[in-house]
């Protein structure tokens, strides 16, 4: 008897751990979680290049910003919240000046973003080729008067997973491009915008270029026809440095 409950017991621990053997841990730089590591002390720092088009005239403007993770806190529902500071200046030479914060909620599934009171779904994982989804799902932000409310919303794609990612002499070897919205080019208007994040690194590029053509050669406005740039805005953020301070 004692030797059969021996026996039992020994096959049930030999069960056991050929259970716990063939649970498997995540691997989050499989699933995607490395494209936006997130601590406290973190900073990112980019260069800016901003140009505002009116009568197709480009006014320039060119800075830099920081990013800097400075604290955590749980909101109502207890999620982990990040909060980051933004600043600005006009070079290396110049001082920092604070000029907003941005709040990372981070999750298994996905990464929100509020900037200005309005909330955006920035990365869903895993990330996967060609992967869709509703970036502006959390605000009552609509596009046009489209009766199917999910037409009324924006899609943002992955591209170019594990793709390098080269821009002015920056290169970074493993990264995803998350394409907002649905690229745009015509005679009427050109929408582009992007935002690219490396592995262990986070965000290294942003491009935000929406412009309106005004192509009616007998306007007074619009003088040389093709391409004339009614008005528009061209942004680009490309990151300088990283680390932790």
């Amino acid at each position: 008897m004692k030797k059969t409950l021996l026996c039992c017991l020994l096959t049930a621990a030999a069960l056991l751990t050929g259970c716990e053997e063939k649970l498997v841990t995540p691997d989050p730089d499989a699933i995607g979680y490395t494209y936006y590591p997130m601590a406290v002390g973190d900073y990112r720092i980019y260069s800016v290049t901003d140009i505002r088009f009116a009568n197709n005239v480009g006014d320039t403007t060119r800075y830099q910003l920081r990013e800097v993770v400075e604290a955590t806190f749980a909101d109502q529902t207890n999620t982990l919240n990040y909060k980051i500071v933004r600043s600005t200046r006009p070079n290396e030479q110049s001082r920092w000046v604070e000029d907003s914060v941005l709040v990372v909620s981070l999750s298994k599934t996905s990464v929100l973003l509020t900037q200005d009171n309005s909330r955006y779904v920035k990365l869903v994982f895993p990330v996967k080729e060609g992967k869709s989804w509703i970036g502006d799902a959390y605000n009552a932000r609509a596009l046009g008067n489209n009766p199917d409310l999910a037409q009324q919303k924006e899609l943002y794609t992955y591209t170019a997973v594990g793709a390098p990612f080269s821009k002015d002499s920056k290169t970074f070897d493993e990264t995803v491009t998350v394409v907002q919205g649905i690229p745009t080019q015509n005679l009427v208007q050109l929408d582009d915008r992007k935002e690219v994040y490396a592995k262990g690194i986070g965000r290294v590029y942003r491009l935000f270029n929406r412009v309106v053509y005004c192509n009616d050669s007998e306007s007074l406005t619009c003088p040389f026809g093709k391409d004339y740039k009614l008005y528009g805005h061209e942004r680009h953020e490309l990151l300088l440095a990283h680390g932790k301070e």
